[in-house]
């Protein structure tokens, strides 16, 4: 068991990292060392069309960009000896705590209280400790922090939206959790020319009178709803799930929280993922299951508006990290901020009834699909 707060044990497990995997996003190469390869085998198998890697042509590669070295350990981590902060949440869990921090002069530590894993953020030596292959999910999630951290220290704004590309130019679906923002960019999938961009997060900042966008390289984690209402995707499903699914009723499928991945080539074929693009569209969805009114697709004015764009902000977490090493405070940024990082970009609101194959109609209508 490793004590978190002994540099020479730290150092030492990290010694023990012999294995490797370069993984190589837009802008920022990680590094990954491993103390066990089993976990950079599953690594290495997830990331596959979703980073630089295997998406831009070989002399992209060649490009000098910033590396960073991640290390992962497969090991039990001592927590005892420190007061640890609660990390607040905007809506509050029936399972409890989920997130505590400690911080020191070298970084902060994350202790993910449910799984027993502890993060280590820091601008030159990140770490995660604990269960890794129980809980992979964790790591990437860690990994991907870095890179939303590098490209929020360059400008980009965070942003809780999906999105897809067509030919470098992007849509983004904004939602609260649940609203159904990846089911629409997964029905969006299903056009010829639509590509994968983003889940869940969204990097967008002006550039050259139009707004530069990053995806964020995870696949999607969606519901059973998601699934059970798609030919494609059906079979993710364990069977019996499956079944259990199938003809219930649509308000009470649509609150079920049990999360499956959707990993796109397998789902969608090779060459359906992009890394980044130009957003040209947002689409803020307001309907509801319990509407009576047809969906239908409307502009909206966002500098006279600001606050519709409360679903596209995100705060950056208990582990984005300032250049100077700075922790900040827990808070997105203002509407305002959003709205001006938008200005170029054509804003839409869908309205009334969830009818995902009405939405589609309604985009294709626009030319936006």
């Amino acid at each position: 068991m490793i004590n978190l707060f002994d540099n020479q044990q730290i150092n030492q497990a990290k010694a023990a990292c012999t294995y490797a995997l370069p993984l190589t996003f837009n802008g920022l190469t990680i590094r990954v060392l491993a103390d066990h390869p089993a976990i950079l085998d599953h690594l290495e198998v997830y990331y596959a069309g979703l980073t630089a890697s295997g998406l831009l042509p070989k002399e992209v590669h060649t490009l000098d960009q910033p590396e960073l070295p991640v290390w992962l350990l497969d090991q039990q981590a001592d927590t005892s000896g420190r007061e640890w902060t609660a990390v607040t949440r905007a809506k509050t869990s029936a399972l409890g705590l989920k997130e505590a921090y400690v911080d020191t002069p070298q970084g902060r530590w994350i202790h993910k209280v449910r799984t027993g894993m502890v993060l280590f953020q820091s601008l030159t030596a990140p770490a995660a400790i604990g269960e890794l292959n129980k809980h992979s999910s964790q790591a990437i999630n860690f990994i991907n922090n870095q890179f939303l951290n590098h490209h929020q220290r360059h400008g980009y704004l965070l942003g809780h939206a999906s999105a897809f590309d067509i030919d470098g130019n992007v849509t983004a679906i904004a939602a609260s959790s649940g609203g159904g923002k990846s089911t629409l960019m997964l029905k969006a999938l299903e056009t010829a020319k639509a590509r994968f961009l983003s889940n869940d997060r969204i990097l967008f900042k002006p550039e050259n009178d139009q707004v530069s966008v990053i995806g964020v390289a995870k696949h999607p984690r969606v519901n059973p709803g998601t699934l059970i209402n798609s030919p494609r995707l059906s079979d993710i499903l364990p069977t019996e799930e499956r079944d259990r699914f199938t003809g219930m009723p649509k308000s009470q499928l649509w609150d079920i929280e049990q999360k499956y991945d959707v990993l796109i080539p397998n789902a969608y074929g090779e060459g359906k993922t992009a890394l980044s693009g130009t957003l040209k569209h947002l689409i803020l969805l307001d309907w509801a299951l319990d509407a009576t009114a047809p969906t239908a697709l409307s502009s909206v004015d966002i500098p006279q508006t600001p606050e519709a764009l409360d679903g596209l902000r995100k705060s950056p977490g208990p582990f984005f990290q300032h250049v100077d090493g700075r922790f900040p405070a827990e808070q997105a940024q203002s509407a305002k901020v959003y709205a001006e990082h938008l200005a170029s970009v054509e804003v839409l609101r869908l309205t009334g009834a969830i009818d995902f194959e009405r939405a589609i109609a309604l985009l294709q209508a626009k030319g936006i699909l």
